[in-house]
């Protein structure tokens, strides 16, 4: 359009009939004039930035006015502000790490925390000792046979109820526009009966064992066939540690011998108290856990020798098949399947709470 605009203005002789042309078509598109022209170079500017800069200096120098801060003080103030934010969120966020700021916390814990390092603590005095006295520590392995649980444990009632009304919910099925043409019939109230334990029993082709077995009701504890929901570990009364009170409580165990492996000496320490028709299965090479025992100047000193102590290392052995031979115990010993609780009454009751303490968390 500018090309045509100039070849006209060339064409035409005057001023005035060039004006008539420039706004005849000013009405179809805007005009793009070269600035060398000298016809329209006195035609008046229209600043826009210099205008929004003069109006943003206007209402920043009265905001100035207004609040009696600076460019400067304005940004530390909004840089403060970010700061106060950012510490109220880290607030929020340490206070939402648990859900009740009031509860105790770490309980278990500490109860733990306040028995092991006790006896961390007394595991370095005995070591200190025997290394002044220079006497050995004496090594036996002790194997701790477990039988896994039979059936599943009960339910809690939360998880009872919540079960019941999961199978309740799963009645209802999802509903489909009826021009689908595969939509169920209307529900009915039969439709949402959910039935209950001793109904599905009572419609299964056999006859299911029971999860209470006459070991439980009789208490016979030589016995794997009970405590079905736990787990079962193979216990000796044994004096074979050389107590001075007797036969006490304890794991099968066998003192190290020289060509030896402790995994080997675990299994052999099985196979001497309760016969070989017993087969482990033995997850790892590894011991689970080790405890200190000091030798008491009343023990014999055949039994003592120069040794300080025993240091026990316990293997933790899993029950695959077979039965304890009662021909292969010893005169005078005793064995048992003992659930944990069981067996740390029964240490509590001879040793006291401290060892009690031990077995507990060991097992």
């Amino acid at each position: 359009m500018s090309v045509y605009i100039n070849h006209l203005r060339r064409s035409l002789s005057s001023s005035a009939d060039c004006k008539r042309i420039c706004m005849a078509t000013a009405t179809f598109a805007p005009l793009r004039i070269s600035p060398s022209d000298a016809s329209v170079t006195n035609l008046p500017l229209r600043h826009f930035a210099a205008t929004a800069a003069a109006k943003k200096s206007k209402s920043g120098s009265s905001k100035d006015d207004q609040n009696g801060l600076s460019y400067r003080a304005r940004k530390e103030a909004a840089k403060q502000k970010r700061r106060d934010a950012w510490n109220r969120h880290q607030d929020r966020l340490e206070r939402l790490k648990t859900r009740r700021d009031n509860s105790p916390k770490d309980v278990k814990k500490e109860i733990f925390r306040s028995w092991w390092d006790k006896e961390m603590k007394y595991h370095d005095v005995l070591r200190r000792t025997a290394k002044k006295e220079g006497k050995p520590w004496r090594i036996r392995v002790a194997a701790t046979v477990e039988r896994l649980p039979v059936v599943t444990p009960d339910m809690e009632p939360w998880e009872r109820d919540y079960i019941d009304l999961r199978d309740y919910l799963w009645t209802y099925g999802r509903e489909y526009p009826e021009e689908c043409g595969f939509m169920f019939a209307p529900d009915k109230p039969e439709d949402h009966i959910v039935p209950t334990d001793e109904e599905l029993l009572a419609n299964l082709p056999f006859t299911p064992a029971p999860r209470e077995t006459e070991a439980d009701a009789t208490g016979d504890v030589r016995t794997r066939d009970r405590q079905l929901k736990t787990r079962a570990y193979l216990a000796l009364r044994t004096d074979a540690e050389g107590n001075r009170s007797g036969p006490r409580w304890t794991f099968p165990s066998a003192v190290l011998q020289q060509d030896d492996t402790m995994l080997e000496t675990a299994q052999r320490a099985v196979s001497d108290a309760v016969g070989t028709d017993l087969v482990l299965w033995c997850p790892s090479n590894a011991p689970m856990t080790v405890n200190f025992r000091v030798y008491n100047k009343n023990l014999p000193e055949a039994f003592r020798e120069n040794y300080y102590g025993e240091k026990i290392f316990y293997y933790r052995v899993q029950y695959d098949h077979g039965d304890v031979d009662e021909g292969a115990v010893k005169a005078g010993e005793d064995y048992a399947w003992l659930t944990r609780e069981e067996m740390v009454e029964r240490v509590e009751g001879e040793r006291g709470k401290h060892q009690a303490k031990f077995f507990h968390y060991m097992l």
